[in-house]
């Protein structure tokens, strides 16, 4: 493992920990991964810790796109084919993670679109959906048919199970992952106290997400998540691992 990836690893074992205290938490559920940059597969978060225990490199295992286990400790998770069926895909994205957020989780079950009540919300203009009569995506064309609905765009809610979503790099993926818990959250909220809601139109929208996610918007917010989970972590004793309240 040389010293770049090594970092990454460690950058992408940062995420796992931001996204827990993000509302992404679920016992040990969940899991991020990232491009091999040698191009053997992709590095995926080990079983039987959650996202708040992910502490480095070492909790990451190496896999191939068939699935077959080449370096690391620790077992593979069962929903590896999401991972890699979507990096066949898309050379564009990075990093992939599945979560079961809450407020998105509940979002997944409604055809309803996500509504802008906030920024956030404007990224996710036209947010796909996949539905599966299984429960876990387990084989490679169940991936491949995950993968499929999420086309082009960087986030695929799953139909009463929960969310896929994956970036062109580690802090673009880590963004829009909390970005989307918020707007879920302000979405169901919104809903639930009977709000009409206004709709920008469309060349509004497109203003608008293209100030919300823009490269700059996405590097101070991850240097902030960062801070968030240092100071999370020192709160807690320094003992590294975190977890949602």
């Amino acid at each position: 493992m040389n010293d770049t990836l090594e970092q990454q690893l460690d950058k992408l074992a940062r995420a796992c920990r931001i996204l827990e205290l993000e509302g992404h938490g679920d016992m040990s559920l969940g899991h991020l991964s990232l491009r091999d940059p040698q191009g053997r597969g992709f590095w995926m978060k080990r079983n039987r810790i959650g996202l708040g225990e992910v502490l480095g490199p070492q909790d990451f295992i190496l896999l191939d796109f068939q699935g077959l286990q080449l370096a690391g400790d620790g077992g593979r998770h069962s929903e590896w084919p999401i991972h890699s069926q979507i990096l066949q895909r898309r050379p564009d994205v990075q990093v992939v993670a599945h979560t079961h957020a809450f407020h998105t989780s509940v979002l997944s079950a409604s055809a309803e679109p996500l509504l802008p009540f906030t920024l956030d919300g404007d990224y996710f203009a036209g947010i796909a959906r996949h539905e599966d009569e299984v429960a876990l995506i387990r084989l490679p064309e169940e991936g491949d048919a995950l993968a499929a609905a999420l086309g082009e765009h960087f986030v695929v809610l799953m139909a009463n199970h929960g969310v896929t979503f994956c970036g062109t790099s580690i802090e673009h993926a880590t963004c829009v992952g909390v970005f989307l818990e918020k707007a879920a959250r302000a979405h169901l909220v919104g809903r639930s106290a009977g709000l009409r809601h206004t709709m920008p139109q469309e060349a509004t929208r497109q203003r608008r997400h293209g100030q919300i996610m823009s490269a700059a918007h996405i590097e101070h917010s991850w240097e902030f998540f960062c801070r968030k989970l240092a100071w999370a972590t020192a709160r807690d004793g320094g003992k590294g691992a975190v977890f949602t309240a």
